[in-house]
């Protein structure tokens, strides 16, 4: 894979040396010259001093076709403008730019660059997801924000717990890719039933994040039915026949008494 990595001092350093031990063709552009003998003697990698922004210096780097351009000057504006042109002029597939202000991120990502990264951006989502109370749920999105992962732990009042996934009518637009109970993965089958404090793995896109929340933590209207006792079969009384008139009983024959002989 032939990378183009532009500006930057310990952030390129990092990079290069991770890049660097997968064997990749690694095209290294620095404005600043002090930071290009730095960077030579720590990585050991040849470094082009120019601007990369500027066309010039990347014909001069051999900067076409990458398959991947990462942008990690100082400036905004010149991190911005490299990618441009690394990706209308030099055919660059993927361009990644670093901003110091994170209101560029969505404003450079509707400009047509591919990823932008802030560090303070992702620091204060950070702190805003471990300090909300709502700990609950957490969402990733992945692949240039093409796929939403949500994580969410079941509460007993929702109204899909205690239900078996085939029961629940889980919306098609997503789906549960696993479930985490009790530190033990479960491959979700319609016959799973859900549980108080399951974790819902669940994979949609993320124009449909708020539609599946609002789906799995919508709550009960009714109470828990609990479940029914199996019935035993209750064997039939045999009534014991009437007892039947006696007949009455034959009156005793007389015994003989013994007499004695007279002599």
């Amino acid at each position: 894979m032939k990378i183009v990595i532009a500006g930057g001092n310990t952030q390129a350093e990092y990079i290069i040396k991770s890049y660097k031990s997968r064997k990749n063709e690694l095209v290294i552009i620095n404005p600043n010259k002090a930071t290009v003998e730095r960077l030579r003697k720590a990585c050991m990698v040849k470094i082009y001093h120019g601007e990369p922004w500027s066309r010039i210096a990347l014909e001069q780097a051999n900067a076409f076709d990458a398959d991947l351009f990462i942008a990690l000057c100082e400036s905004d504006t010149d991190n911005y403008a490299a990618c441009q042109m690394a990706k209308k002029m030099f055919n660059a597939k993927k361009t990644i730019c670093v901003v110091d202000n994170p209101a560029n991120v969505e404003h450079f990502k509707k400009l047509g660059l591919d990823a932008v990264i802030s560090s303070t951006y992702l620091l204060a989502q950070s702190i805003m997801s471990e300090s909300s109370m709502e700990t609950l749920t957490k969402t990733l999105s992945i692949d240039d924000n093409r796929i939403a992962v949500i994580e969410k732990v079941v509460l007993s009042r929702y109204a899909i717990c205690f239900k078996a996934i085939k029961d629940i009518r889980f919306p098609k637009y997503a789906s549960i890719s696993a479930i985490y109970r009790n530190y033990q993965i479960i491959i979700p089958s319609g016959a799973v039933v859900i549980q108080p404090k399951d974790t819902l793995l669940m994979v949609t896109a993320p124009e449909n994040s708020k539609n599946l929340l609002k789906y799995v933590e919508a709550e009960r209207t009714e109470p828990i039915k609990p479940a029914k006792a199996e019935k035993k079969p209750v064997k039939e009384a045999v009534e014991a026949p009437a007892p039947s008139a006696k007949e009455p009983e034959a009156p005793a024959k007389p015994t003989k008494k013994a007499t004695k002989k007279k002599d």
